[in-house]
């Protein structure tokens, strides 16, 4: 009702929509004023607000200034932090996004992600390098960049975790090197989602990946999923 008296938030263009950052991505933050910078993850995204991991020393009115990038291009805008929600921090839904960089065809390839669900293992990687016994996970949200990876334990932010999975049935698994950008909790199966950010990739493991997204790509589409 709000919305039809033109008393509630403005939905949002579909041409704002295309280059704001999609739920689970990375994106960089830089606080205005001396304040923290680093990596976070969106956690939550509507017409009025979105959550992102919050920074510490991350305050309720201080500016920050976002860059990324998307399957169009790379972008950047500035918006003021809400309030705190638990290890979240709540900014507004910015008016204006300025274009840093439309991508090409290959580009765009190359920025796709996939959410197919797949097996997984891991184990924690202190020094760069997988330690102890590999436990079962599933990973999902694939990209070139970065997935979740499920588990069933709680794991801190800021921790390195060896995993692998299989690519195909011909090959060895991909064994990779993440960090834990995100964490939360999955209310319906009690798992824990982490949000990972692959470090060291090699182009070999790059390519794979990229392969393995076009084939779940054409297996969706052949469906008639995507």
């Amino acid at each position: 009702m709000l919305r039809l008296l033109g008393l509630g938030p403005k939905p949002l263009s579909q041409q704002l929509k295309l280059k704001l950052p999609a739920v689970n991505a990375f994106v960089e933050l830089m606080m205005t004023g001396n304040g923290p910078r680093g990596s976070v993850c969106v956690e939550s995204l509507n017409d009025r607000t979105f959550t992102v991991t919050a920074l510490p020393g991350v305050k309720p009115g201080g500016t920050g200034v976002f860059s990324y990038q998307n399957p169009v291009g790379k972008f950047r805008f500035s918006s003021k932090c809400a309030g705190l929600r638990g290890n979240a921090a709540v900014f507004v839904t910015p008016e204006r996004i300025e274009t840093i960089q439309v991508f090409s065809g290959a580009q765009k390839r190359a920025a796709v992600r996939i959410d197919a669900t797949v097996p997984a293992q891991w184990r924690f990687a202190p020094s760069g390098k997988g330690t102890g016994d590999y436990v079962r996970a599933s990973l999902t949200d694939i990209s070139r960049s970065g997935a979740s990876l499920i588990v069933d334990r709680e794991v801190k932010r800021g921790t390195f975790l060896e995993f692998r999975f299989g690519i195909s049935t011909a090959a060895a698994p991909l064994v990779l090197l993440g960090e834990v950008m995100r964490t939360s909790k999955i209310e319906t199966s009690g798992k824990n989602s982490l949000g990972l950010r692959f470090h060291g990739l090699k182009p070999d493991e790059d390519r794979a990946i990229m392969e393995f997204i076009n084939k779940r790509q054409a297996e969706r589409r052949n469906r008639g999923l995507a």
